[in-house]
């Protein structure tokens, strides 16, 4: 009974433990040894769990619109860093222009994960995701 009862725990904590780690896999999601630029307006910012997302349309050379999304972090990650909700709702208002930097999904579709955002003021975000190579805190080498 004692035996059984042992191999039903580490079970469960084996198969818990793998669905945190299957989570986190940014690595599997996003190529992480390319780094990609893109200028587009911000559509919505979402500060929310379990990743903070901004989305944005990017208009190529002949006008066509492509919808694009950038993985964040959480709100607690971000308010530790420095951005308030507030501030950063202001900051990335509908309409906002913006360039991104960061790490292109693998499966090839408008995604990232963002390493920086930047303003044309000047204002900027980094190390909001996951910066890959050549990504140092956000910050492209």
């Amino acid at each position: 009974m004692k035996k059984s009862v042992v191999v039903l725990v580490v079970l469960a904590g084996f198969l818990m433990g793998s669905s945190l780690f299957a989570h986190h896999g940014t690595g599997t999601s996003y190529d992480m040894h390319k780094v990609i630029v893109v200028k587009g307006v911000i559509t919505r910012f979402a500060m929310s769990n379990p990743h903070s997302q901004m989305y944005f349309d990017v208009t190529d050379d002949k006008g066509a619109v492509t919808h694009w999304s950038a993985e964040m972090r959480n709100p607690r990650n971000l308010e530790s860093a420095g951005y308030s909700r507030k501030q950063l709702n202001e900051k990335f208002a509908p309409g906002t222009p913006i360039t991104i930097t960061g790490n292109p999904s693998k499966a090839g579709t408008p995604v990232l994960v963002l390493g920086k955002a930047e303003l044309a003021d000047g204002w900027s975000l980094t190390g909001a995701g996951s910066p890959a190579p050549g990504v140092v805190g956000g910050l492209v080498e």
